[in-house]
């Protein structure tokens, strides 16, 4: 089971949504406990939005071509992996294909992209066999113009997917998984972050402008310790209090609107091998992927036999 846990960011005075996850995939034993499958697993993706003009379709290949909108939304998912990859492949490919064909063009609204990605999840239930009981939790977000949203999505074949849509706020923490607990440990620490900022910017302005930027500066620590705090948080959390199921290292996934299109940031981990700096994929030339983010992953919890 994964921990996914979701915030509106605003240290260094940029707005952005941050998804922190765990990257291992376990299976449960008969006995109860957890058998680590992979502490390699990819568990947030960046999926591409595109709108498309019902005259855009070109010939033969039958693929649309220039889009009339674009834009990015997060997803981190919870539950059982094999099922929940399937639906985000069948999401990504929806996504990337929306058509008017009333000669408009309307922009999709996370509310609408989140309700899209409950029905998918219906579709897929309905021809499964339910066999293993699985379960999907996905967390998705994203901006509807500078607007941060948040949507879950949650159910299995059994019980139905519920899904449901917020507006992000600065006190909004939201954690997929097994979350009870550590949104319980998350609210109480937060709570205290808070109230040290907020005692701080009530002070009374300084007479002087070195006082003032004395002020101001103090506050600026605080928003960078508030986020280096919740993933420290989340960490010791997982190492003591999560059972096996949960570890790998922990990533960063951060939404961002930068010229007014949304873009999507991860950050460099422990697993160099699989960050793919070392191809080019351009013979006899350099291209390739270079992870030049804040490097936050590291190791959780080393698996077990």
């Amino acid at each position: 089971m994964t921990l996914v846990c979701i915030r509106l960011e605003k240290s260094f005075n940029f707005p952005r949504i941050t998804a922190l996850a765990d990257t291992r995939a376990s299976i449960r034993r008969t006995d109860g406990s957890f058998k680590t499958v992979s502490d390699t697993t990819q568990k947030q993706f960046a999926i591409p939005v595109r709108c498309y003009a019902v005259d855009s379709l070109t010939p033969v290949v039958g693929a649309w071509a220039d889009p009339y909108y674009e834009t990015t939304i997060g997803l981190g998912f919870s539950g059982s992996c094999f099922e929940a990859l399937t639906v985000i492949a069948h999401v990504s490919q929806s996504l990337a294909s929306l058509v008017a064909p009333n000669g408009d063009k309307p922009q999709p609204t996370g509310e609408g992209l989140v309700h899209l990605i409950a029905k998918l999840c219906e579709s897929f239930f309905s021809h499964h066999s339910g066999d293993g009981d699985p379960l999907v939790l996905f967390l998705v977000f994203g901006f509807d113009e500078a607007k941060p949203w948040i949507g879950r999505i949650t159910g299995d074949k059994t019980r139905g997917i519920k899904s449901s849509f917020v507006w992000a706020t600065d006190e909004m923490l939201e954690t997929i998984g097994q979350d009870s607990l550590f949104q319980q440990r998350a609210n109480d620490w937060r709570e205290r972050i808070q109230k040290h900022r907020q005692r701080i910017s009530e002070k009374p302005a300084p007479t002087t402008a070195d006082g003032t930027f004395a002020r101001d500066l103090e506050i600026a620590r605080h928003d960078l310790a508030e986020r280096k705090a919740t993933e420290e948080e989340m960490l010791s959390t997982i190492e003591s209090e999560f059972a096996e199921s949960i570890g790998g290292v922990l990533q960063r996934l951060e939404l961002s609107v930068c010229g007014g299109r949304v873009v999507a940031g991860f950050t460099r981990d422990d697993r160099s091998y699989l960050d793919g700096a070392s191809y080019s994929v351009a013979p006899g030339a350099l291209l390739g992927a270079i992870p030049i983010v804040e490097r936050m992953g590291r190791q959780i919890r080393k698996p077990k036999a």
